[in-house]
């Protein structure tokens, strides 16, 4: 399965081949490595399909069953700050 995900502070878009063994978070990790975001920003990032963001533990395949993703869809990468206040 194809899927296209967006990353939404820079807008690049990476397509990726999936399958439906593969989980929400393995798939953040590897767009993450391929855009180059820096790990150290203290950030934890997150996929939204359709204004619903994905639980981590869930498979490509649950996803598809869940939340009606289907081949070459568009999804999100969301970026979350990690702490408090100062």
């Amino acid at each position: 399965m194809r899927i296209s995900i967006e990353d939404t502070r820079t807008g690049k878009i990476i397509k990726l081949d999936v399958k439906e063994h593969h989980q929400i978070e393995r798939i953040i990790d590897i767009v993450v490595k391929h855009m180059g975001i820096i790990s150290s920003e203290q950030r934890s990032y997150s996929l939204v399909y359709k204004e619903k963001e994905l639980p981590n533990q869930i498979t490509i395949g649950d996803a598809v069953h869940k939340f009606g993703l289907n081949e070459n869809e568009m999804l999100s990468l969301w970026a979350k700050v990690v702490g408090g206040l100062f």
